[in-house]
């Protein structure tokens, strides 16, 4: 099995909801939000582009669409603690959850509960950094698309957060 790989998460400087994607501080994939208060956002990975989209109130949904060839379209069902799952196209489960609460990271685990890719968002200083993921098998096509997907989410639970505690 290969070493882990570190991916940090910066801000972009030239946008105000981009984030960047490096590994060894070069850029690998983005996520990128068209509005900064929507929950829907464009990821890009690889030379593929997904459309991630939040939908619903009470009973949030994910629904992430690739822009490319093979159109695949996913509706990712969350629970109240905002835990998922996704199938991924070579039909492996992967399940999504949140571990921690004042410094949460979020887990994608395999079907043996391991963990596949760890996303930690950081608060705080520096500004422009916002977390690192790892990923513990590189090789592994689905890591990226996964880790990708972990952010957004982890951003809409973040950002819920600070709204309910606003009010």
């Amino acid at each position: 099995m290969a070493s882990p790989q570190i991916i940090e998460v910066v801000k972009s400087k030239d946008a105000k909801k981009r984030y960047e994607f490096l590994v060894n501080e070069k850029p690998v994939a983005n996520v990128d939000y068209p509005k900064r208060f929507e929950k829907k956002a464009t990821i890009t990975a690889d030379n593929q582009k997904w459309l991630i989209n939040r939908k619903g109130w009470w009973k949030h949904s994910i629904e992430v669409s690739s822009e490319q060839s093979p159109y695949s379209k996913w509706s990712l069902l969350q629970n109240w603690k905002g835990q998922t799952s996704i199938r991924t196209e070579d039909n492996r489960q992967f399940f999504l959850k949140k571990r921690g609460f004042w410094k949460p990271a979020w887990f994608w685990l395999n079907e043996k509960e391991e963990p596949f890719v760890v996303i930690a968002p950081c608060g705080g200083w520096p500004k422009r950094k916002k977390g690192t993921i790892t990923i513990h098998n590189p090789s592994d096509k689905a890591s990226t698309f996964l880790a990708l997907i972990g952010w957004f989410v982890a951003l809409a639970a973040q950002e819920d957060a600070a709204a309910a505690a606003a009010v």
